[in-house]
């Protein structure tokens, strides 16, 4: 063996010929260093930190125990083992010598296997715990890595899920999730599909932990992205099951929830893919439970048609939606909060408030598992529908027409008797009489490649102080909005042709926006009139 990889011996005592015994022993095998005091010997120790120390008791100046004291104190040599060399027999010596942390007890004179065998057998104990020691760090390493990428993992989780309240005064919405793990599989999600739609959804993946989060952002990714372009929910729910599905090899899937609400009506479709049964807390304190499954788990099977049922919220409702973390909370004793107690804690609920709602629900459950550990995600959402229903039906309008430029007098003609009738201010109208000559004259002109006749549709909303203008056409697909601003502070000699009624669209309106929704370009207006 090379002398430098030998383990290091350090043997301690005053006696000179000890110190010779003991190297003549164990130099063939270690490398010995020799000590012939204590406070030499703790110089050495914790200057080259010895594999294994044999230490004399009987010295003068500082003895063995004193020296062993010192050495366990001290981080850089505590976790070296020591050995006494004594001539000392008393069990009362070797107990103190153990209590202050030898390893070991050999007695003088040395029997030479003995001494091999003993310093044999701790070495390999030292190597071992070394070994362990270093194993432990690795894991408590790769741990603190793996909660940090988990805690980025949440944080990602986290911003992939609505917190603000959308600014509209047809609706109050609030929601929370609680993951039973660092990240969790549960989901709900808020949105506009349109400025008279909104939606609302929540779901519950089949697992927990880093795969049920992963699966968890899958769909919520399709969510938004089917209901895009679609207004029912079943339909929307079909696709996302049937691109879940597809390869789905570990057998993962979700419960989902799924409604969208006309705000203007109050009406609203949904779709219970397996999921928990929603309440509805209407405004006089009725408590409804909304039964009935429109298909199974989604992800589980391709090619299952989901259906669709729909319901009315009035002013003042509260729909009111939760995963089974909720209802299947469990205690000391094994029992479930179960969802009479969710209707319990909606029924005491004053006014509605979603966020009042969810906090009553959630301190209900807290109280109920009384410290026990959350075994799953708790997620629930809130929604009250705040909209005047009979009022707000009055004011709204749908216009249709041919792609014919002679029409547009005619549309403008009936929105200002709409305007008219429903207090929109002369201002507002005569602007919006300008919006609907340059689009309509942009699609007539350029829209079609044809000479057929095409019908362009135009609805028109007035939702509280905001005025929702939509209008759709067949032709080729184009977003005049995306045209480049002109510059206004050229020439005319030197500005562009084109784009300037487009740019007085845009500062008219408060908000412009294009889709391409079925085939169709669907363009979107909206004018605050409180500006």
């Amino acid at each position: 063996m090379d002398e430098q990889s030998k383990p290091v011996i350090l043997a301690v005592d005053d006696t000179p010929e000890n110190l010779d015994v003991v190297r003549g022993l164990l130099a063939p095998e270690y490398q010995v260093k020799m000590a012939p005091s204590g406070k030499i010997a703790l110089k050495i120790a914790e200057s080259q930190q010895p594999d294994l120390i044999l230490l004399d008791i009987m010295m003068p100046d500082m003895d063995g125990y004193e020296v062993c004291r010192r050495l366990k104190r001290n981080p850089i040599t505590a976790d070296i083992p020591v050995i006494f060399l004594t001539a000392k027999g008393e069990t009362a010596d070797e107990a103190e010598g153990f209590e202050i942390g030898a390893a070991d007890y050999i007695h003088k004179p040395v029997n030479p296997p003995i001494l091999k065998a003993r310093v044999k057998t701790h070495l390999a104990l030292k190597q071992n715990m070394d070994a362990l020691q270093q194993t432990t760090a690795a894991l408590a390493q790769a741990k603190e890595k793996m909660e940090k990428e988990l805690n980025v993992g949440k944080q990602i989780q986290l911003s992939m899920l609505p917190t603000s309240q959308p600014d509209d005064d047809a609706f109050t919405v609030a929601a929370t999730m609680r993951a039973a793990l660092q990240v969790g599989g549960d989901l709900y999600d808020y949105f506009f599909i349109s400025p008279r739609e909104f939606c609302v959804c929540i779901g519950d993946v089949s697992d927990k932990g880093v795969p049920a989060s992963l699966f968890m952002a899958v769909t919520k990714t399709l969510l938004r992205a089917n209901a895009s372009n679609d207004i029912s929910t079943a339909s929307i729910l079909t696709r996302i099951n049937d691109e879940l599905a597809v390869d789905n090899e570990s057998c993962m899937f979700v419960t989902m929830f799924l409604a969208i609400c006309d705000l203007q009506t109050g009406n609203v479709r949904y779709t219970n893919a397996g999921h928990n049964p929603p309440f509805i807390k209407r405004a006089d304190g009725e408590i409804v439970s909304i039964t009935g499954i429109h298909g199974p788990v989604a992800g589980a099977v391709e090619g299952l048609a989901y259906k669709q049922s729909e319901l009315q919220l009035k002013q003042g409702d509260l729909l009111f939606l939760y995963t089974d973390g909720v209802s299947e909370a469990m205690n000391a004793n094994d029992a479930m909060f179960e969802e009479k107690q969710i209707a319990d804690q909606l029924v005491k609920l004053v006014g509605n408030d979603p966020a009042q709602a969810i906090e009553a629900v959630l301190s209900a459950v807290d109280e109920f598992a009384a410290g026990c550990e959350q075994s799953d995600d708790i997620t629930m959402l809130g929604f009250r529908f705040e909209a005047d229903n009979q009022a707000m039906a009055q004011h709204n309008i749908e216009l249709t027409l041919t792609n014919q430029l002679s029409e547009i007098d005619r549309i403008n003609d009936s929105f200002n008797e709409f305007a008219e009738s429903a207090e929109i201010p002369m201002g507002v109208s005569l602007k919006i009489n300008m919006v609907f000559d340059e689009l309509l004259n942009n699609i007539i002109s350029y829209a079609y490649e044809d000479q057929n006749a095409h019908d362009i549709r135009i609805r028109v909303d007035l939702i509280s102080t905001r005025l929702v203008i939509t209008i759709e056409d067949d032709g080729v697909p184009f977003n005049p909005f995306m045209r480049a601003e002109p510059d206004t502070d050229a020439s005319l000699e030197d500005r562009e042709i084109g784009g300037l009624g487009i740019h007085l669209v845009k500062k008219v309106m408060s908000e412009v926006s294009y889709k391409r929704h079925f085939d169709r370009n669907r363009l979107t207006l909206i004018k605050q009139l409180d500006e």
